[in-house]
């Protein structure tokens, strides 16, 4: 008996395993989750003036964290004039070329001077 119990049991013992559903690890992305083009993303970013540096004569602008001069480009833009507290830009939409500013953030004090102390 117990000779013809074991190959049967065995072959139940294979097929269950087989029937069971794979459990997707929840930490994972999901595999039909859109993947983000990085040129998309990268338009995405709206341009933000982080500080303007005055150096002689000729002005440097911060802009999302690079360092811009005058003429240069920016993710498509280019920088036309640099204030001391804004940036005049101008973008091409859709091919219509436009003008904006971008300002120093407002939300704190801005340093004319290295030196000075907060």
């Amino acid at each position: 008996m117990l000779n013809k119990v074991s190959p049967l049991l065995l072959l139940t013992l294979l097929a269950v395993p087989a029937g069971a559903q794979v459990l997707e690890d929840p930490t994972r992305p999901a595999r039909n989750a859109p993947q983000a083009n990085a040129a998309v993303a990268a338009a995405a970013v709206e341009l933000q003036l982080e500080a303007v540096l005055q150096l002689g004569a000729s002005r440097i602008a911060v802009i999302n964290g690079k360092t811009v001069k005058s003429g240069q480009t920016i993710q498509g833009a280019i920088v036309k004039q640099i204030n001391p507290r804004s940036v005049v830009i101008a973008q091409d939409e859709n091919g219509v070329w436009k003008t904006m500013t971008l300002w120093v953030s407002q939300r704190g004090d801005v340093k004319t001077n290295a030196a000075e102390n907060y």
